[in-house]
């Protein structure tokens, strides 16, 4: 219903009314940039809105048409002008997009409108973003605004998508107004942000049996681009189409964004303190995780897995298929879940444990570090570290 019906009302009803309370400023700030920018004091340049639909936003002026002797633009910092600095670190340059808001073309609260000509760029995961109109103010904006890269950018921008609500909309004009008066996360004025170049490339190392079902988990999430997969001693040439490098030299992967395709605890946990990398989370989309619940770097979470309220999965985890974790439950570091398994509430699974096929852990369990858990085990007491279960 809000969705729908109530968010268009409320959009329509508080542009007309900041309009009208703003319109003194208006008038300042109108005549002021057309005296400095001396012409037109108002920006606007093509968008993409929703489903892709190509808009005009309206914005004010806030750099001159100066160029060189070439007729080029002079660079960005060099054609902002002081008030225009004063009026973008204000956001006062964003006033103008409440007719946008009128006529249907953008919200109040949204993704925020990008270049058409990122138009191609987009995976499917961050296309989601394109599902409603785009906004004067976002989830991301309240979350970091310019000062993140362009991945946590799409990844606020696709929970906004997923979790519309009216509730959701307050805070973030509410978080908005805060961070205008206090300025927070905003990079140098004088710089535009940084260009969508298209930054979801991804590294995998390790050949082994379960490259390829990393593969597969990768490309249906959709987030990011496998450019090539490493290997010490890489016995093919590739994987699926992927090409298969042999790993000559650390620096190949440094702040690279990578995922450890390894199965085993030990040797995962060992090249995930060597590199010096950006290790990627994966989840499938057809993976069912609670938004109370944490997650760390570099763990993949396979189909039909259920992750409840108050889960925390550390880092470098493997959670297979068909697996229940329920409500506050504790995975710490480098654990592999194989497929099939439930762990019951307040169950604690100890770093560098092996739980095998369609084991069941009754809750408040505390599992010990090191602990293999053979398959269909049940368990039902405490297990210290470096113990065996088998199956009673």
């Amino acid at each position: 219903m809000y969705k729908k019906w109530i968010k268009r009302l409320v959009d329509v009803l508080f542009s007309i009314i900041g309009l009208f309370l703003l319109f003194p400023i208006i008038l300042i700030l109108i005549l002021f940039l057309t005296l400095t920018n001396k012409g037109n004091p108002f920006f606007i340049q093509k968008r993409l809105g929703k489903n892709k639909k190509v808009f005009k936003i309206i914005k004010f002026k806030t750099m001159n048409d100066k160029k060189d002797n070439n007729g080029n633009l002079l660079p960005d910092e060099k054609r902002l002008t002081p008030i225009g600095n004063f009026i973008r670190t204000t956001s006062l340059d964003e006033i103008p997009q409440l007719i946008n808001v009128i006529i249907g073309t953008m919200s109040l609260v949204g993704p925020r409108p990008l270049l058409t000509h990122y138009a191609n760029l987009y995976l499917p995961f961050q296309d989601r973003r394109h599902e409603v109109l785009p906004g004067i103010t976002g989830w991301s904006q309240i979350n970091g605004r310019n000062a993140l890269d362009w991945n946590r950018r799409f990844e606020l921008d696709v929970y906004y998508v997923e979790n519309l609500s009216f509730l959701l909309d307050i805070k973030i004009l509410l978080k908005t107004i805060i961070k205008i008066f206090n300025r927070e996360n905003i990079t140098d004025n004088s710089i535009t942000i940084e260009p969508f170049l298209d930054s979801t490339d991804l590294y995998l190392y390790g050949t082994g049996e379960w490259c390829e079902s990393f593969i597969n988990l990768i490309l249906s999430e959709g987030k990011y681009n496998i450019k090539a997969i490493f290997d010490d001693f890489p016995k093919v040439e590739k994987i699926l189409e992927f090409p298969v490098i042999k790993m000559e030299n650390i620096e190949l992967l440094e702040d690279k964004n990578i995922i450890i395709t390894i199965k085993d605890n030990k040797i995962r946990k060992k090249k995930a303190l060597f590199f010096k990398s950006n290790f990627v989370t994966i989840i499938h989309p057809k993976a069912t995780v609670s938004k109370f619940s944490s997650i760390g770097k570099g763990t993949q979470i396979m189909e039909n897995v259920i992750v409840e309220d108050k889960v925390t999965i550390g880092n470098h985890i493997v959670i297979n298929e068909n697996t229940s974790i329920k409500k506050s439950s504790v995975l710490e570091d480098y654990v592999y879940v194989s497929s099939n398994v439930i762990l019951e509430e307040n169950v604690v699974i100890g770093e560098l444990t092996k739980i095998n096929e369609g084991v069941k852990i009754l809750e408040n369990v505390i599992i010990g570090k090191n602990v293999i858990i053979k398959s269909n085990a049940i368990v039902s007491k405490n297990i210290p570290d470096n113990s065996i279960v088998e199956k009673e």
